[in-house]
């Protein structure tokens, strides 16, 4: 076997090869070896590569470089093999953002999407995630990297900016190496306008908007029906247009400036996502088209656009909602998404089994679906699996911190229908995470956990967390893929291979 002398060298210290095959530049072979306990791994540099940092060794003839995961090696091995790096998710019909706010099943997204011919977006994380875990753009982009390396993954990965609310910060993430940009509009929409009255509502418009603006959108909007795909259409209310103005007018400049100063100038391609869901306004009709036709009118190309579907979308959980008219609303979006040749996409689309079917089927498999925070609760219930009594500690310090963090997002969840995790024994613990409260409140504390630290400064949690994933690496990445496979099926996304 080539390079024996070294595999045993690296053998004899606790090392076994992570990665297999080998990847092959030329100039050497390139694998990522980890300890047989689940800790430190190791890039080993095969041959006589320059430009990695690392102790060279030397043994019976075989020359290899042992090397820490470090920023600089990745960028001495993505110059080798360019498809380590992110690219845009243009020219894929089916996308689909999975978010790892631990850097560690990466490799299990990749399994579960194999063989579908669903374009991933590995590294996803919103700048309240990143501050939550406490963890850098950089060091995000990186964790991903590195799990394609060892995963052997050549079929290529987008990088999201998630959920970027100025300009700096959306500059910031492209200069990092984003390659796709959800920019959340939501601090430029009004949602109080549609409770004005149309009289007020068009004076509010007349000093907001020049007369220009207001002639050229009447002109175009107001009264108007226009046809869509399918069959459908959508019809422009006079009476509700000067509120839909005042909406999303704001809104619609701020996507413009973005897409002029910061994704046209980025030094590589930029899909560009328009996020208007995270807003208590659902997206009607008449403005998703208004704001897609305005975009096209001022060249601003989106690859997606989110809306705020009726019903809702809560993390972690199914959709709580008509599903009925979420199916007869959804399929008018999805037709203007195809009317103006941009995916549709779903945020916060962890969990809503009930409604995957339509999302599937209406959107003519061309669309977008966010995931996040489900691959964290699964690798919780792995933990309860795993380590009960960590399990027990985390669910009790999530429950006293459970107030502050629901600060950052919307659930229903409630202290008074979680379990006694005392009467529970520790085979009941995993299934806890089947049930809405207490996955509701696991879902939204990561931040708590990962950050909490004692008097002395030390991680009351994070190490441990990180101890049992990792010594259970095979079975968190059977969980997470068989949860991410249960997506793909109910979307009616198959195999292609």
């Amino acid at each position: 076997m080539k390079y024996e002398n070294a595999y045993r060298a690296l053998e004899s210290r606790g090392y076994l090869p992570a990665s297999a095959p080998l990847w092959t530049a030329a100039d050497g072979q390139y694998g990522l070896w980890r300890r047989s306990d689940g800790g430190r791994r190791l890039l080993v540099v095969f041959g006589q590569a320059q430009g990695f940092e690392g102790l060279r060794q030397a043994e019976g003839g075989d020359i290899w470089q042992e090397c820490p995961l470090s920023h600089d090696n990745l960028l001495a091995l993505q110059q080798r093999f360019p498809e380590l790096k992110p690219v845009s998710l243009e020219g894929h019909d089916v996308t689909m953002g999975l978010g790892d706010r631990l850097g560690l099943v990466s490799g299990a997204h990749i399994a579960a999407l194999s063989g579908t011919g669903v374009f991933p977006v590995l590294a996803q994380q919103s700048k309240r995630e990143l501050t939550l875990t406490g963890r850098s753009y950089r060091r995000m982009l990186d964790d991903v990297a590195w799990q394609v390396f060892e995963a052997g993954y050549h079929g290529g990965y987008a990088a999201d900016g998630d959920h970027l609310k100025t300009l700096a910060e959306v500059q910031a993430a492209i200069q990092d190496g984003a390659t796709m940009i959800t920019l959340d509009c939501s601090e430029h929409i009004d949602p109080d306008a549609y409770r004005l009255d149309a009289d007020t509502a068009w004076e509010r418009c007349r000093q907001k908007f020049t007369a220009e603006q207001l002639a050229g959108w009447t002109q175009v909007y107001q009264g108007q029906t226009f046809p869509l795909p399918e069959g459908k259409s959508v019809a422009f209310a006079p009476d509700s247009f000067p509120q839909l103005l005042l909406t999303y007018g704001a809104a619609l400049d701020f996507m413009d400036t973005v897409y002029k100063t910061a994704i046209t100038a980025a030094p590589h391609a930029v899909s560009f996502e328009i996020s208007i869901d995270e807003t208590e306004v659902p997206t009607t009709p008449e403005a998703h088209y208004f704001i897609a036709r305005e975009l096209a009118e001022h060249q601003a190309v989106a690859g997606s656009v989110a809306h705020r579907f009726c019903g809702e979308f809560q993390k972690g959980v199914d959709y709580r909602g008509d599903t009925d008219q979420f199916q007869r609303e959804f399929a008018v979006h999805a037709a203007i998404a195809e009317a103006f040749g941009y995916r549709v996409s779903v945020h916060s689309g962890s969990d809503k089994f009930s409604i995957f079917p339509y999302v599937g089927k209406l959107s003519g498999g061309r669309f977008h679906l966010k995931t996040s925070g489900t691959s964290w609760v699964e690798a919780v219930r792995v933990i309860a699996m795993c380590d009960p009594a960590l399990f027990r500690r985390m669910a009790a310090f999530s429950r006293l911190h459970f107030e502050e963090a629901r600060a950052y997002y919307h659930v229903s969840a409630s202290l008074d229908r979680m379990p006694d995790m005392d009467s529970i024994p520790d085979k009941g613990l995993p299934a806890l995470l089947d049930m809405v409260d207490t996955r509701q409140v696991m879902h939204i504390t990561y931040g708590f956990l990962l950050q909490a630290k004692d008097d002395q400064g030390k991680p009351l949690f994070r190490d441990d967390i990180y101890r049992t994933l990792r010594a259970n690496k095979t079975l968190l990445d059977r969980v997470i893929r068989r949860h991410i496979r249960r997506h793909l099926t109910l979307l009616g996304v198959t195999d292609k291979q």
